[in-house]
């Protein structure tokens, strides 16, 4: 009977070592089958173009398939708290944005997934060049001039947003904050109707999380810039200045879109992730095509990017505070 027992468990003790050493194994051939990233937006959007390029790169450094998967809905809270719950081997991955990663913990109940210990940061991918974009029509052409003209004209200048507890949102209260003024909220269900209000002329200025959306319109006369509200200028517009260099210092407001693999990834599956995209990021070719879109690549190393996720809920965190807004 003893021996019977000694058997059983010499058995299972080689069957968790085999298990053990096929696992380290696998870990350490990383990758050796395709990877999914998935995009929590639809096909189109600068979300879905930045993670296709980030796919087609990927799968250059990394000699295997990686391929897109949109899972839309909920504002991208969806797809990422799918990835929150892959499995944590590094065949999953998500391109995921600081509207469900710092800004939705503030502003959304029972959310499904929690930022900080949900996921393995591995790098930010781009951040975007938001703006205050306005109609042409406005009686303002920079910043300094819809401050003056706020001022004169309390609550009466009203202002676009994607919707309520948006980045657009949260950094229109913030701007107004610093300025002194007082605007009106008009929060639209999406991009697309925004946009064809304020080129219709039916609200003045719209408060945009990216240049993407815009600079068509801008070339041909239809919106211009009053500033950008991240911390430099863009490329795609270097004429216009920041919030920043208008009379407001370290103002900075921008979005951002990083990689995401589900929690406890294996270390060397998140060193191979990370040099693969930032070595990608660092292309020449691939740092131009970004700029075109108004977009800029921003690579940075695992711990550097957890700090800036934590220093980017802790801002958006206070600006919802401060306007009172309630989770929903």
């Amino acid at each position: 009977m003893k021996t019977t027992k000694l058997n059983a468990l010499s058995m299972f003790a080689c069957a968790a070592a085999l298990s053990v050493s096929s696992l380290a194994f696998a870990q350490a051939d990383y990758p050796n089958r395709t990877i999914t990233l998935v995009v929590p937006f639809p096909p189109g959007g600068i979300t879905d173009i930045a993670g296709r390029e980030v796919a087609k790169n990927l799968t250059k450094y990394l000699n295997q398939p990686v391929v897109v998967e949109n899972k839309v809905g909920a504002g991208g809270n969806i797809g990422t708290q799918y990835v929150a719950r892959s499995k944590p081997d590094g065949y999953t991955l998500g391109l995921l944005t600081v509207s469900a990663m710092s800004i939705a913990p503030h502003v959304t109940k029972n959310l499904g997934f929690n930022p900080s210990k949900d996921f393995t940061p591995l790098t930010n991918v781009i951040t975007t060049d938001g703006a205050i974009v306005a109609n042409v029509a406005a009686p303002y052409n920079t910043v300094q001039e819809l401050i003056a003209y706020a001022k004169a004209n309390p609550s009466k200048v009203n202002y676009a947003s994607v919707g309520n507890g948006s980045i657009p949102h949260l950094t229109a209260e913030m701007f107004s904050q610093r300025a002194g003024i007082k605007m009106t909220h008009v929060p639209y269900k999406g991009a697309g109707p925004a946009m064809q209000d304020l080129l219709a002329n039916q609200i003045p200025i719209s408060f945009e999380t990216s240049l993407a959306t815009a600079l068509n319109n801008v070339a041909s006369g239809r919106l211009k810039i009053l500033a950008l509200t991240g911390p430099q200028r863009s490329p795609a517009v270097p004429n216009v200045p920041t919030v920043a260099e208008s009379g407001y210092p370290n103002f900075s407001a921008q979005g951002w879109f990083g990689l995401f693999g589900p929690a406890n990834l294996p270390p060397n599956v998140v060193a191979a992730l990370n040099k693969a995209t930032t070595d990608a990021l660092r292309d020449p070719e691939v740092i131009a095509k970004f700029e075109k879109l108004g977009v800029r690549p921003d690579p940075q190393t695992p711990s550097a990017f957890t700090k800036y996720l934590a220093a980017e809920s802790t801002k958006w965190g206070n600006v919802a505070k401060s306007i009172k807004l309630e989770p929903n």
